[in-house]
């Protein structure tokens, strides 16, 4: 595993995450930093909520990730949770594969 220590240290600050300002810090760049093999799920950056903090790898919302399905793809609520079940959760793409949360 690659972790950036000269970048990740957990007593500084974090970095804030900046809306629509071009480069400065988005939820990718910011884990990109910290973890530069961290994986990525194409299209939902918007669904982004963390990073977990044992292995560093993304963190999504799993209602954010159906949501955008539906908005930009047309999907239904069901096709969307059995995209997500079927291409996106149960896909294993590594050490460094995405989280999906459910929150409560």
């Amino acid at each position: 595993m690659t972790i950036n220590e000269e970048i990740f240290n957990p007593i500084e600050p974090k970095k804030k995450v900046v809306d629509n300002e071009p480069c400065l810090n988005t939820c990718r760049d910011i884990i990109s930093d910290i973890n530069s093999e961290a994986l990525f799920a194409d299209g939902f950056d918007d669904a982004i909520v963390g990073y977990d903090a044992v292995g560093f790898r993304v963190v999504y919302d799993y209602d954010k990730c159906s949501d955008i399905l539906m908005k930009r793809d047309g999907m239904t609520e069901h096709e969307a949770h059995e995209f997500m079940e079927f291409n996106v959760v149960s896909a294993y793409v590594g050490e460094f594969t995405p989280l999906f949360i459910n929150k409560i």
